[in-house]
């Protein structure tokens, strides 16, 4: 079976394309071959390499919808093009860009096309007619995402998918259980893993560091591992981070390491994984590190609610609020904090393994192929 996952990205910054490589992974590529759309100027930085089609137009996001939809018309004729030459067995959505595209495939080739929402869109309604299409079929990340877009969960039409994270995880060396007491002289070890943009909300936890106590700031490292991106935002952002370090003196207790292949050893270094981001869909690196035993400092917010058990495998602290952030430290800090074992915080992702998801996505794949058949 072979199946066509539209992206339109011209960078791999992970998410979508993790996803992608679980898939790849999992199945031996006889059974399930996964081909990715991106744009021509993709450029490959993580491995395993995946199968790609290049696309002159397609793009993954942009702040204009009306650059979104002229752009989508384009990529339609080259799309077009492509499943002329070459035969998919399913075409598989993942960007509002590579939506839009999918939603003509399904009109005016009248192919059965799946969606993967990945975001916590604001204007929900849109979602909810997409849903409703014929030859449509939906996928959400969690619960939370459901809720969000008041759409019920009906399979074969709607599922929810976990992201999921790679097995190997799930066989590393555990992390140590690591409660410090009011006594310890022991430093607490933060880590933060993903690119530096400002969506992530990377701020916060330094602010949060900068509000605590002399004493106990000299007791708290937060290690960030991500790389910067190039746009004039992401530029903007990184500048703030790095002035907004040296104007409270915080060298010492921050430190921007950059990009890294080395993911389970940078998580393994930490006490605690901090995912501070607003509206997160299902966080990768949150999983991760959930799976290598390490709790989270977690927003209460997007999929994070379903993700991790407040007081058990972590803590949520209110969304974009560097005050609470704060004082959930100081309660690490203060031994208020015994959260479980490292091995029952493991378990409580087990079941959103690669595997599992994959398992899952096969099953959505075949019955769209049956579908299809039945129809031809």
């Amino acid at each position: 079976m072979k199946i066509l996952h539209l992206v339109g990205q011209r960078e791999d910054f992970g998410g979508i394309l993790s996803v992608i490589r679980s898939l790849h992974q999992v199945r031996p590529s006889t059974s399930y071959q996964h081909l990715v759309w991106v744009h021509k100027e993709y450029k490959e930085t993580r491995e395993p390499i995946l199968n790609y089609r290049y696309g002159r137009f397609i793009i993954s996001d942009a702040s204009s919808h009306l650059l979104i939809f002229f752009s989508s018309v384009l990529a339609f004729l080259d799309v077009r093009c492509l499943l002329r030459r070459e035969s998919f067995d399913v075409i598989h959505a993942h960007t509002r860009g590579g939506l839009i595209v999918a939603l003509f495939v399904s009109w005016f080739m009248r192919k059965p096309v799946l969606f993967t929402n990945h975001t916590f869109a604001r204007r929900t309604g849109f979602y909810r007619w997409i849903a409703r299409r014929k030859r449509m079929t939906t996928v959400l990340l969690n619960p939370a995402m459901a809720k969000h877009y008041s759409l019920a969960i009906d399979e074969p039409r709607s599922w929810v998918v976990f992201s999921g994270c790679a097995d190997v995880f799930l066989d590393k060396q555990l992390a140590k259980n690591f409660w410090l007491s009011s006594a310890s002289k022991a430093k607490l070890k933060l880590v933060g893993m993903g690119s530096v943009v400002r969506w992530k909300g990377w701020h916060l936890p330094i602010k949060a560091i900068a509000k605590l106590p002399l004493k106990m700031r000299s007791r708290v490292e937060f290690h960030l591992w991500g790389p910067e991106q190039k746009d004039s935002d992401s530029q903007a952002f990184a500048n703030e981070l790095k002035e907004f370090i040296s104007q409270k003196n915080l060298q010492e207790s921050v430190f921007l390491h950059g990009a890294t292949n080395k993911v389970v050893e940078s998580l393994q270094t930490g006490h605690f994984v901090v995912v501070a981001s607003e509206n997160e869909p299902c966080s990768v690196s949150l999983m991760e590190s959930l799976a290598l035993g390490l709790p989270a400092l977690a927003a209460r917010s997007g999929g994070n609610v379903d993700i991790v058990k407040d007081g058990e495998t972590g803590i949520l602290f209110e969304n974009g609020s560097a005050e609470d952030l704060k004082n959930k430290i100081i309660s690490i800090l203060t031994g208020e904090v015994k959260l479980r074992q490292a091995v029952e915080i493991r378990e409580s992702v087990r079941g959103w393994a690669a595997s599992a998801m994959t398992e899952k996505y096969n099953r959505i794949y075949d019955h769209m192929v049956q579908i299809n058949s039945n129809k031809l």
